[in-house]
């Protein structure tokens, strides 16, 4: 029972300052204050008819769709070698591949800088869409590595002793057993893309500026409740997608236990 109470009150503690933002951007006035004297919507307005807002919402999206398409085949791909082969090298592999997970970001930024800015990937979507993999491959090969080290592998050899051959075993067997820690591990690519500022602000340009990006200007240049609005919008897609992705895993789930 104490364990609850205390489990509910860090949960509290953590989420109430970002709840927080929810009125804030609702406020009647041009400054921030809590509670809001008013509510009033002219601030969603705001960041509508602020085009360089629009802009990099849509960018960010965009750039995101990418990586965690990118992040979710490659992450899948190295997970799958490090469980299923053995190979010389293997730990060092694990290891390079969580590597962005441990280095300081800003250390990752200053070389994906150094490395992309000869083949002038800088400033472009590709170079932000690599950059942004880099930082989510790692949480896609922990998540499925962790789901596949619980995959009986016995399925597969089952189903190539009746034919299949070792690809298609994969994709009739293991693809589907794995397929709630798939969409886990792309939903978290999804939103370390969306978030990411540090590793952008090396490789975005004018022409390329994502959403946090935008954010991180308006707040060193002036800071009103538009700001609130947008980390609302983001708030609230967040907490959407972590929904979608709850619903999905029960019913995979209980799909699961009823055959």
């Amino acid at each position: 029972m104490w364990l609850r109470i205390l489990v509910g009150f860090i949960l509290v503690a953590l989420i109430a300052p970002i709840l927080v933002i929810i009125p804030l951007s609702f406020t009647s006035v041009s400054f921030f204050r809590f509670p809001p004297p008013g509510f009033s919507l002219q601030w969603y307005s705001s960041f509508s008819e602020n085009q360089e807002w629009v802009d990099g919402l849509f960018r960010s999206v965009y750039v995101a769709v990418l990586t965690a398409i990118t992040s979710t085949i490659l992450g899948t791909m190295a997970a799958t070698a490090v469980t299923r082969l053995n190979f010389r090298g293997k730990k060092l592999f694990m290891s390079l591949m969580v590597a962005p997970m441990i280095i300081p970001i800003i250390i990752v930024g200053i070389a994906l800088y150094h490395s992309f800015a000869p083949l002038k990937l800088t400033n472009s979507l590709t170079g932000l869409v690599l950059s942004h993999s880099v930082l989510a491959i790692p949480i896609v090969f922990v998540t499925i590595t962790a789901s596949l080290r619980g995959v009986d592998r016995n399925l597969e050899l089952a189903a190539m002793s009746l034919g299949a051959t070792p690809i298609g075993a994969f994709f009739k067997i293991t693809l589907p057993l794995i397929r709630p820690a798939m969409l886990s591990g792309c939903l978290f690519a999804f939103i370390t893309s969306l978030d990411e500022l540090v590793v952008t602000i090396f490789i975005a340009g004018a022409r390329t500026k994502t959403l946090p990006i935008v954010m991180w200007e308006n707040l060193r240049a002036q800071v009103d409740p538009t700001i609130a609005a947008v980390s609302t919008i983001l708030i609230i897609g967040t907490i959407a997608l972590f929904a979608i992705q709850a619903w999905v895993s029960s019913r995979a789930a209980k799909l699961h236990q009823e055959s």
